[in-house]
């Protein structure tokens, strides 16, 4: 059972105005850029409102929400499956927006190794990352499990043709409290010259002490420092090829909402997305800058390797027929591999008529 999230007055102040709970992940997705300039506080003080940030408090409870959603006044904008699981399986929520702005993933071996496709790693080792943690969705396992099988598929294997070999993680959430998510993650940045010697990753480890023959890697900027360092190469990048349902995994990104806060609070939801948009379309203009906050917000190590990426992506939020239906191939995905329980028609969870108003506001 999940503990909801709701943050005593002695974790929180009182406020007069209404008090919205945000949480976003340390991805590629605008509210990051739209906090950061501000531009969320000032669209919130137009309607009377305010933000507040989940783990602006300390507790188990805290970091689980952002998880399990376990609030009935939380937005959350990030990876798509512990919304999903929190919409199968544990609370109502309304998804008001979704971002596309993810690498497919890639499969990398040893350099000295005779491994130059997919197809070779027939009947070898590959890593899977597994979580200690019992309180939230497994996202990282689910994503790792997604971009193999595909990998897999495209190369005329299956997944009893490889070996699987779990990658264990405490997954430990022992932050200080921060006022906003740049706080948090401060706390948790790997240095580069760890990734490029194999020390960042479990995985990267597992793979240069042979306890595996292979891993996957869906971050910005990892790979080519594992390159970098001469001890690892990649054999398959999923966004070089053109079925764009290959780059379905953690993404797209969902802006989603507790419902009853959505449907008693319309005027907060629209603001928040007002900020929101109007942060995409200056990340889009602007990729070089916008690196620079997101080296701030995100787990990823290289601003240049971040304003790269963002030159392929469009960070204006959407609900397009397109990312609709690459959120149903995830959903359905988690349901076919137990990673929730309950289905449900992701057409009808999402609700336009928020980014719409948004939208016309400009």
């Amino acid at each position: 059972m999940t503990t909801a999230f709701n943050p005593s007055p002695e974790d929180i102040a009182a406020s007069t105005t209404r008090e919205l709970l945000y949480t976003i992940c340390p991805v590629l997705v605008a509210s990051n850029v739209a906090l950061e300039l501000g531009w969320i506080d000032d669209e919130l003080a137009k309607v009377g409102a305010s933000a507040t940030y989940l783990r602006s408090v300390g507790g188990e409870a805290a970091w689980q929400a952002h998880y399990s959603h376990a609030s009935e006044r939380l937005l959350r904008d990030g990876g798509n499956s512990p919304a999903i699981w929190a919409q199968a399986d544990l609370r109502p929520t309304v998804l008001v927006g979704l971002t596309q702005a993810q690498p497919a993933g890639r499969i990398i071996v040893r350099a000295q190794d005779d491994i130059y496709r997919v197809g070779d790693l027939k009947s070898r080792r590959i890593a899977i990352y597994r979580s200690l943690q019992s309180g939230k969705i497994d996202f990282r396992r689910a994503t790792t499990e997604h971009g193999i099988l595909t990998a897999l598929a495209i190369h005329g294997l299956k997944r009893e043709d490889v070996e699987w070999v779990d990658i264990e993680d405490r997954d430990n959430h022992e932050e200080t409290p921060s006022r906003t998510p740049a706080g948090i993650w401060a706390q948790r940045h790997g240095d580069a010259e760890a990734i490029i010697a194999g020390a960042h990753s479990r995985e990267a480890r597992a793979l240069l002490e042979g306890r595996v023959d292979a891993i996957y890697d869906s971050s910005i900027g990892t790979a080519r420092l594992l390159e970098a360092s001469g001890l690892f190469k990649v054999i398959e990048d999923l966004d070089h090829h053109p079925d764009w349902t290959l780059r379905i995994a953690n993404a797209p990104r969902t802006i989603t909402v507790s419902r009853e806060f959505a449907e008693a609070n319309r005027d907060v939801v629209v603001a928040w997305l007002r900020a929101s948009i109007r942060a995409g379309h200056w990340i889009n203009a602007n990729p070089d800058a916008a690196s620079e906050i997101f080296l701030r917000t995100t787990i990823y190590p290289h601003a240049g390797d971040i304003a790269a990426a963002l030159r392929g992506y469009d960070l204006v939020p959407n609900l397009s027929a397109q990312n609709l239906s690459g959120l149903t191939i995830q959903k359905n995905f988690l349901l076919s591999q137990g990673y929730i329980r309950g289905d449900f028609d992701v057409s009808v969870w999402a609700d336009a008529s928020y980014l719409e108003e948004a939208l016309a506001s400009f």
